[in-house]
This record gives structure tokens, sequence and C-alpha cells, in this order.
């Protein structure tokens, strides 16, 4: 008999914690988001790195504060126990879950940088829990200074990326390294930050980035993850 039948822990099709789970709700509330830096898709940048995001909504009556429903409750255990205090954007977040068992679409405002406080992310092509399949390709990992980047243009090179940051008011890299042989389609690698919290802004800001593509009229769509490595 299968060791799992008899287990009263619900079996998950993705990576389950090793301890006793207790499922809380699908809505993580965040606190601690610098508003004039942060809106709906950079919250769902961070996030999709636990999980699939479904929905982001911004507190009209909390400026710093903002509510996320994750696709299942493991993804708001991994979310909150991952991402918990971080600091970014000279503000330290906290995450716990939310009363609310769902986030109900209600009528959306205006964000500093002129984006809307709530939008959906259910049908979005950049979740990666999508299957079990795709699911066991991410490795999960707490925030570092050191980026692992994937589906970049081949022709990409040190000096673009460093223009990109400059463009996005982000902290310069300090270590480039890419991976020969993986594709011959895209180009890998990581980026090394001096700091954790300049390597999570960078993620926030640059995950999904649509890169220019020199040979075809439709952009590569960049993507990020914390790297294992401590070092690049």
């Amino acid at each position: 008999m299968d060791s799992r039948a008899s287990n009263s822990r619900p079996v998950h099709l993705y990576s389950a914690p090793d301890y006793e789970f207790v499922p809380q709700g699908k809505v993580i509330m965040i606190y601690g988001l610098n508003p004039h830096k942060m809106n709906c898709e950079k919250v769902f940048n961070l996030l999709c790195l636990y999980g699939n995001v479904e929905k982001v909504k911004f507190m009209k009556s909390m400026p710093d504060a903002a509510m996320v429903e994750m696709g299942d409750e493991f993804s708001v255990d991994r979310a909150i126990t991952h991402l918990n205090c971080v600091e970014m954007f000279e503000k330290r977040i906290n995450l716990c879950v939310s009363k609310q068992a769902s986030i109900v679409p209600s009528q959306s405002y205006e964000l500093a940088d002129g984006t809307d406080s709530y939008k959906e992310f259910t049908n979005s092509r950049n979740n990666r829990f999508t299957n079990p399949g795709q699911a066991a390709k991410n490795r999960i990992q707490p925030p570092s200074n050191v980026l692992h980047f994937f589906n970049a243009p081949l022709c990409v090179t040190e000096e673009y990326f460093q223009e990109v940051c400059e463009e996005c008011d982000l902290k310069p890299f300090k270590t480039f390294k890419t991976f020969t042989g993986k594709s011959d389609r895209s180009l890998s690698g990581v980026l090394e930050w001096e700091s954790k919290n300049e390597a999570v802004e960078a993620l926030t800001v640059l995950n999904h980035y649509q890169m220019k593509n020199t040979n075809g009229p439709y952009p590569y769509t960049l993507k990020l993850c914390f790297s294992t490595m401590s070092h690049a």
C-alpha cells in the first residue's frame, strides 16, 4: 500500500512541504510595499517563483499593502516562508495569510505609476506551475544576491544588461556569466549583485522584461529566478 494513502495531508501535484501542512487559504496579504516602486506586474514577478498567481489587488486605504490570490495553499505557504521580512526598495515587506477566501474584483484606481490597482493573472503564460511537468522545473529558492536568467536573446551582452538596469533605475550588477551549450535558441546565465536587496529589486522589475529580437518580429521574454549559487 502506498504510504501516502494513509497520510491525512492532501497529496499535491507539485512540491508539497516535507512537514505537516495545514491549509489556511489561497490569499496572501503583503504589507510594506513601496507604493512609488511597486505595481501589480511587479508583485506578480516576485511571487510567481513560488506558485501560480491568479489575482493582485492593491488596497486604496493602505497604499503600501496588496492582496495576492495564489493557485493553491501550498503556493501561499512557499511565498510566505521565503519572502516574509525581505527588504526591497528601502522597505521591509511582511506576508501573512488573509482571512478572505478569495479576491473580489472591485473598482480599481490608478497607482503611482499610472497602472491599475487590480489585475488578473489566471491565464498568464508567465505562470510557472500550470502543470506538473512545468512545476517540476522550478527550484524553490530563498532570495539571494545571484539571479539565474534564461530565455534571453543569443546576442545579448553584459553591456546591454547594464543599460537595461540603468534604464530601469536599478543598481548595476557586479558579475555577468553565461552558460554555453544550453540552447541554440536562447541564452542563459547568472547575474550577481552586491546585496540580496539589490537582486530582489532587479528580479521584481526585470522578470518578464521584453528584450529586443534582432532576428525576428517577436521579443524575448526574459525570465529570472533566484540562483542556487552563492557567487556567480
